[in-house]
């Protein structure tokens, strides 16, 4: 995950704009600000000790969403028939 958030700061910094990016790396964009802030601030040390359970608390809640996004779909298309 580190290296995502190193690479993100890297694309903001280089001009790409936060809101597309969110979309293009699935991320909240208050994520990628917050981000982008905290290499400013800490610089080298911003992303060191990422722990791997929040990464995988993070990954478990966004497939969670995606599942009911998917369920709202799928009920939606079955009733249209």
């Amino acid at each position: 995950m580190m290296q995502v958030k190193q690479a993100a700061v890297r694309r903001i910094q280089a001009g790409e704009a936060v809101p597309y990016l969110a979309r293009v790396l699935e991320v909240n964009p208050s994520d990628l600000y917050r981000w982008h802030r905290e290499s400013q601030q800490l610089g080298e040390r911003a992303f060191v000790g990422a722990g791997q359970r929040q990464v995988e608390q993070d990954r478990a809640a966004e497939l969670e969403r995606k599942i009911g996004q998917q369920a709202l779909e799928i009920d939606f298309l079955r009733r249209r028939r």
